[in-house]
């Protein structure tokens, strides 16, 4: 008999600023001049339109 401990799997938290830049490379320079949730917000919208960020996006 052997006794074994189960635990719960429990998937890594989504970074969307990891996501963006292992699908689209890096993260445009001009993010760095928005606020924190305003740059994530405009990550997202780029994963779920399939397309990188833009210069218009600003």
């Amino acid at each position: 008999m052997v006794l074994t401990l189960e635990l719960p799997i429990r998937p890594a938290a989504f970074d969307p600023f990891d996501a963006y830049e292992s699908r689209f490379g890096a993260l445009p320079c001009w993010l760095d001049e928005l606020s924190p949730g305003e740059a994530r917000a405009l990550i997202r919208q780029a994963l779920r339109r399939g397309s990188p960020l833009s210069p218009a996006d600003f």
